[in-house]
């Protein structure tokens, strides 16, 4: 699945570089491989993906905060205060 990301995501840049218009419909194309893999991304996340991916895009507080509490912490910056700093998840657990 690794490899296959890789893939989409090499096609999908070479795609932007040379023909710009037809990027919605490789969006889609990627999808349905997606779906292939029981991944359930549209076009439209994918687009979005990609935009931050390019830096094109960034994310909002809020789903910065939602990202992090997928992650196992209360705020984004309870999880940046883990990746760089040195803390850890106990935070999360202390009263």
């Amino acid at each position: 699945m690794k490899r296959d990301l890789r893939m989409l995501f090499a096609e999908a840049g070479k795609k932007l570089r040379e023909e710009p218009h037809e990027v919605v419909a490789d969006f889609e194309k990627a999808s349905h491989r997606l779906a292939k893999h029981n991944v359930d991304l549209s076009s439209h996340s994918l687009k979005k993906l990609w935009e931050l991916v390019t830096g094109k895009r960034r994310l909002s507080m809020e789903a910065r905060n939602r990202l992090a509490l997928f992650a196992g912490f209360q705020t984004w910056d309870d999880l940046m205060d883990t990746v760089h700093g040195d803390t850890d998840a106990s935070i999360n657990y202390e009263e």
